[in-house]
Protein backbone atom coordinates (compact mmCIF):
# COMPACT_ATOMS: atom_id res chain seq x y z
CA UNK A 1 0.00 0.00 0.00
CA UNK A 2 2.66 2.21 0.93
CA UNK A 3 4.94 1.58 -2.27
CA UNK A 4 1.84 2.64 -4.86
CA UNK A 5 1.63 6.09 -6.09
CA UNK A 6 -0.94 7.91 -4.65
CA UNK A 7 -1.39 12.03 -6.32
CA UNK A 8 -2.89 12.88 -2.40
CA UNK A 9 0.52 12.14 -0.96
CA UNK A 10 2.77 15.11 -1.78
CA UNK A 11 5.82 15.58 0.09
CA UNK A 12 8.54 18.04 0.16
CA UNK A 13 11.95 17.33 1.09
CA UNK A 14 13.55 20.56 0.39
CA UNK A 15 13.68 22.62 3.59
CA UNK A 16 12.54 26.27 2.34
CA UNK A 17 13.08 29.85 4.37
CA UNK A 18 10.71 30.45 6.53
CA UNK A 19 8.56 33.98 5.12
CA UNK A 20 6.03 35.38 7.18
CA UNK A 21 4.31 36.33 3.59
CA UNK A 22 3.91 32.59 2.53
CA UNK A 23 2.15 31.51 5.89
CA UNK A 24 -0.28 34.93 6.36
CA UNK A 25 -1.56 33.79 2.84
CA UNK A 26 -1.49 30.01 3.80
CA UNK A 27 -3.95 31.16 6.99
CA UNK A 28 -6.21 33.02 4.98
CA UNK A 29 -6.33 30.69 2.88
CA UNK A 30 -7.47 28.50 5.39
CA UNK A 31 -10.02 30.75 6.67
CA UNK A 32 -11.79 30.72 3.06
CA UNK A 33 -11.97 27.15 2.85
CA UNK A 34 -13.74 27.32 6.67
CA UNK A 35 -15.82 30.05 4.95
CA UNK A 36 -16.84 27.73 2.26
CA UNK A 37 -17.57 24.98 4.16
CA UNK A 38 -19.85 27.22 6.20
CA UNK A 39 -21.77 28.14 3.04
CA UNK A 40 -22.42 24.90 1.91
CA UNK A 41 -24.87 24.34 4.32
CA UNK A 42 -25.91 27.44 5.50
CA UNK A 43 -29.15 26.66 7.48
CA UNK A 44 -27.83 23.92 9.11
CA UNK A 45 -24.64 25.56 10.41
CA UNK A 46 -27.68 28.15 11.45
CA UNK A 47 -29.08 25.93 13.97
CA UNK A 48 -25.96 24.96 14.90
CA UNK A 49 -24.79 28.27 16.03
CA UNK A 50 -27.74 29.34 17.53
CA UNK A 51 -27.60 25.96 19.78
CA UNK A 52 -24.16 26.61 20.77
CA UNK A 53 -25.67 30.41 21.77
CA UNK A 54 -28.27 28.83 23.67
CA UNK A 55 -25.73 26.66 25.71
CA UNK A 56 -23.49 29.10 26.27
CA UNK A 57 -26.26 31.49 27.73
CA UNK A 58 -27.03 28.52 29.74
CA UNK A 59 -23.65 27.98 31.18
CA UNK A 60 -23.54 31.40 32.32
CA UNK A 61 -27.08 31.50 34.37
CA UNK A 62 -25.81 28.24 35.90
CA UNK A 63 -22.30 30.00 37.08
CA UNK A 64 -24.38 32.62 38.65
CA UNK A 65 -26.23 29.88 40.70
CA UNK A 66 -23.57 27.54 41.75
CA UNK A 67 -23.04 27.57 45.22
CA UNK A 68 -19.20 28.60 45.66
CA UNK A 69 -19.85 31.89 43.58
CA UNK A 70 -23.34 32.86 45.07
CA UNK A 71 -21.58 33.30 48.32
Amino acid sequence: MLKEKNPLLKIKLKEEKFTINKKIINILESFFALYDLILEKPIENFWYECFGIIIGYTQILLYIFDKTVSK
